[in-house]
């Protein structure tokens, strides 16, 4: 390793709609999984809030652990079950992602720029199919220029002052008062063909930084249009982002220090110019290409202070348009996650059913604007009523929607089969003909017979119900059933259980943004905590429920919500002057698929 670099360590990503992307690893503790608050996220249902860790010790020790997940960490195809020191080309798997460690040397400044990930010059375009040549290149430059530089030592000729004026004039008139890239780009790209009569070719490619990738954002060609896909040299391209200066290639056809690469061949530029966009912290926002195939009156020295001098003043016009375009997206954003909100507050209940000797309690707020959790009450046969509580795999406005789907299923299944046992068979069959690639749900079903007092329950995959008794004994009910989410088999055979409600007792029904909400040391508030807060006094249903979200929300204080939160309680009321009761066991009841596997 020579003086002045420094060894690095990276984490590349192989699969998933993030593969390619390589992710410099910083000395601390790097932790991986599905929270918002992770450094590397992973959007997956299977992955764990916090997954595993990575930790940079010294600059030189890398060791990592499996955060307790739930499907665990696989290293070099073996099951990690205590931290293990990372070694290059380690294989790392996460549920089905798969990440590779390697460690390699660099110079120490080369990573000034990747405060929010590194830059990555593969680029995409939405204008064009561009064709760009990815090989390695030598980065030896004709000629450079840093932007900042000042332009006074550079030049020195009336004709280049003249020219630089034109172009600032030039400039102003493009920002003038848009505010929009859309505007600014455009009428940038004219003011430098009325700058440099001789340019042919003019592109403006910006950093989008949901991918830290290159976008060709504006483009301006002279004369007759260019037919078949865009052609740029990555290599000319990719030196300009990582040197951070502006380059200049007199006749980079024939200059053998870019290597001849095809894409300029192709094009037979002999005259070229790119210079980056620098932000006011440092950061590069995008390039400004220009190009001619004009041998004779190739740009000079003094044409790139120009183009120097025109970046630089860009540059703040650039990130204003960026910002405002933003802000005006943004905005667009949370109008339509408004009316998501109202369209899936519409599908909930407005408020809890009366019921002739019962109290029922719900409460429901989502992480974002909208969430997976559901609840209903659905009107049955015989004055029958079904309390139903559903969690749908993932977050925001994906799961919103597989949740309305879900919800228009369940009560058409509910209300068409008596059965408790095959209508959750029926809601899992047309679940998966919804075709929702990795989505899942669980789902707990109570049927009450209030004339009875006797009440059904199913489930698939979802958390235990609590049944608080009136002497304030606290028990899960249905445990045995033990059926799998919605979404993952078409043949499970879902089953239900029966049991008297006796008077003074109530269920509870949650989701786990309840028993998984973190405190600020990352703990849980778990099933445990749920129990003896449910074990405490309480007057009612009501009253039980606000005490348990409280509790929560003392737990939790301060801290990111990831998980939407919905609870329902349904208690009977005690009987006057009546002895406290105990609930009878549960009596299992088998039930069977809707649809029986074929043999």
């Amino acid at each position: 390793m020579h003086e002045g670099e420094q060894a690095v360590a990276f984490l590349e990503l192989k699969s998933g709609p993030r593969s390619g992307e390589r992710l410099t690893l910083r000395p601390g503790r790097l932790v991986i999984g599905r929270h918002p608050a992770c450094d590397v996220i992973i959007d997956a249902s299977a992955v764990s809030r916090q997954h595993a860790a990575i930790t940079i010790q010294d600059g030189q020790h890398t060791t990592i652990e499996d955060l307790r997940s739930r499907n665990g960490t696989v290293l070099n195809g073996r099951l990690l079950t205590a931290p293990h020191q990372l070694a290059d080309g380690d294989q790392i798997q996460i549920c089905e992602q798969l990440l590779v460690f390697s460690v390699g040397d660099r110079p120490a400044r080369a990573d000034s720029q990747s405060n929010s990930g590194p830059l990555s010059v593969s680029f995409r375009t939405s204008l064009f199919d561009e064709v760009v040549d990815e090989g390695d290149h030598d980065s030896i430059i004709v000629s450079q220029l840093a932007v900042a530089e000042p332009a006074a030592g550079e030049e020195g000729s009336g004709e280049h002052a003249e020219a630089k004026l034109r172009a600032v004039l030039g400039l102003n008139r493009a920002i003038g008062s848009s505010l929009s890239l859309e505007e600014v780009l455009p009428r940038l790209l004219d003011g430098l063909f009325e700058v440099f009569p001789r340019a042919e070719r003019g592109f403006v490619l910006l950093t989008d930084p949901s991918s830290n990738r290159l976008l060709l954002r504006a483009s301006k060609i002279r004369g007759k249009a260019q037919t078949g896909p865009l052609r740029l040299s990555l290599s000319l391209i990719d030196t300009v982002v990582k040197s951070r200066r502006a380059i200049l290639s007199a006749d980079a056809a024939a200059d053998s220090r870019f290597n001849a690469s095809d894409s300029i061949v192709d094009c037979r530029i002999r005259s070229l110019m790119c210079v980056p966009f620098l932000g006011a912290d440092g950061l590069v926002l995008g390039v400004i290409h220009v190009d001619s195939r004009d041998v004779r009156n190739g740009f000079d020295q003094s044409d790139l202070v120009v183009l120097a001098g025109v970046a630089g003043q860009a540059a703040q016009a650039v990130e204003q348009a960026v910002a405002h375009d933003r802000r005006v997206q943004q905005e667009q954003i949370n109008r339509d996650l408004e009316l998501a909100h109202r369209v899936q507050q519409g599908l909930l209940p407005t408020k809890p059913p009366e019921i002739a000797g019962y109290e029922v309690f719900d409460y429901y707020e989502p992480a974002k604007h909208v969430g997976g959790d559901f609840f209903a009450y659905v009107p049955l046969s015989e004055g029958r009523l079904a309390i139903v509580l559903a969690d749908v795999s993932g977050k925001g406005v994906s799961a919103a929607l597989v949740m309305a789907a879900l919800s228009a299923d369940i009560r058409y299944c509910l209300a068409s089969e008596r059965d408790l046992a095959k209508a959750v068979s029926l809601i899992n069959e047309s679940f998966l003909r919804g075709g929702w690639d990795d989505r899942f749900a669980t789902m707990a079903v109570a049927v009450l017979d209030p004339k009875s007092h006797r009440v059904t329950l199913a489930s698939a995959g979802h958390l235990p119900v609590f049944l608080r008794e009136a002497s304030g004994r606290v028990s899960t009910v249905g445990t045995e059933l033990g059926c799998l989410p919605l979404g993952l088999d078409p043949d499970c055979s879902y089953t239900s259980c029966e049991l008297d409600l006796a008077a003074g007792s109530t269920l509870v029904f949650y989701t786990d943004g309840i028993s998984e909400a973190m405190d600020h040391e990352q703990r849980l508030y778990g099933l445990e905590r749920m129990e003896e807060v449910l074990a405490g006094p309480a007057g009612g249903a009501g009253e039980l429920g606000r005490r348990l979200l409280a509790d929560v929300e003392r737990h939790a204080a301060g801290q990111i919500r990831s998980d939407d939160i919905c609870l329902v309680c349904v208690g009977r009321q005690p009987a006057v002057g009546a002895p406290v009761e105990s609930a009878q066991s549960p009596r299992a009841v088998q039930g069977r698929p809707a649809v029986q596997p074929k043999a």
